[in-house]
């Protein structure tokens, strides 16, 4: 009985531990774009075109946005396919951008990084301590208060990854994935969905799985 109620307390502290460590890891913005100033950047249109703006991204949804003179407009993306920040790749994700974090021929692994909606309402309607946040037509105002812990200061953040195999984008889940896998792989892949230190919330985890796409 002794032994079962150590292990019982053991396995409550160890999640305790991963809940505080995710909670140490979560992201969290200062500021409404993923910049701290709009940047030049290049635009990749279709049909090999681009052009050259002033870009930024919003953190609220993932858009696109660039300025205008004194104006900061979101841009119409039907005939956008990505933006390159110097070194910093985005690919098109519905109307979103999402950042490439690997490439392996023709597939991309994508991070869109959104503001978490469900904990900003839970924070600010729990009168927890939030900044100050509203996006109206693009007018942005934020206001960082001072009586907060650095690590809860700030927009909290959320990354969601998909796949761009071939030019068709798809969430990171098992389901949509499989439908790709190479069948000579298709095993090897099974196994290591058995595999319970896998995550499909691990972004170094989920670079592994471009070997199990077709190349062309």
């Amino acid at each position: 009985m002794k032994k079962l109620c150590l292990s019982c307390l053991i396995a409550l502290l160890c999640a305790f531990t991963m809940q505080a460590q995710q909670q140490l890891e979560r992201k969290r913005s200062l500021i409404p774009f993923v910049y701290p100033e709009f940047r030049d950047a290049k635009v990749l249109q279709t049909f090999g075109r681009s052009v050259q703006a002033k870009a930024n991204i919003l953190l609220r949804n993932g858009a696109l946005c660039y300025l205008e003179g004194d104006k900061i407009l979101q841009a119409y993306t039907q005939n956008i396919l990505g933006v390159e920040f110097d070194s910093v790749r985005y690919m098109k994700v519905d109307s979103a951008m999402g950042r490439v974090v690997a490439q392996k021929g023709y597939n991309y692994l994508l991070c869109v990084t959104r503001v978490d909606m469900d904990k900003y309402r839970a924070e600010t309607t729990g009168g927890e301590n939030l900044p100050f946040f509203e996006i109206d037509e693009l007018n942005v105002f934020i206001e960082m208060q001072h009586d907060v812990r650095d690590e809860d200061k700030g927009l909290p953040l959320e990354d969601k990854y998909y796949f761009s195999i071939m030019g068709q984008v798809i969430p990171a889940n098992e389901s949509k994935f499989e439908k790709f896998v190479r069948p000579e792989l298709m095993k090897q892949f099974k196994e290591l969905m058995e595999n319970r230190v896998w995550s499909w919330k691990e972004e170094k985890d989920l670079v592994e799985l471009l070997d199990y796409l077709p190349e062309q």
